[in-house]
């Protein structure tokens, strides 16, 4: 789950988690991500939800994720991502 340390991307998360779903909550901010990771231990969570580093718009990020949701899980089942690159206010003025 992209972008899963605050608003909707958190909110997914925790509804995931909260349904019996194993959520991996990324954050290209490892603090915050901890952070977020804290706040849903808060709910009884940490069985469902773990923690790893993400900035999608650094390939070695995205290798290291891949490599860590293999060796851990051995496959992703679903992927959320909640990404709005720096040029989305253009892409909605075409």
């Amino acid at each position: 789950m992209t972008g899963a340390n605050k608003g909707i991307g958190y909110g997914i998360c925790k509804k995931l988690a909260l349904n019996g779903v194993v959520v991996v909550l990324t954050a290209r901010n490892e603090k915050r991500g901890l952070e977020a990771m804290e706040r849903l231990k808060e709910f009884g969570l940490s069985d469902f939800v773990v923690f790893h580093q993400l900035d999608v718009t650094d390939p070695s990020s995205v290798t290291s994720l891949a490599d860590f949701i293999k060796t851990r899980f051995g496959k992703l089942d679903i992927l959320v991502t909640i990404f709005f690159p720096p040029f989305q206010n253009q892409i909605w003025k075409t």
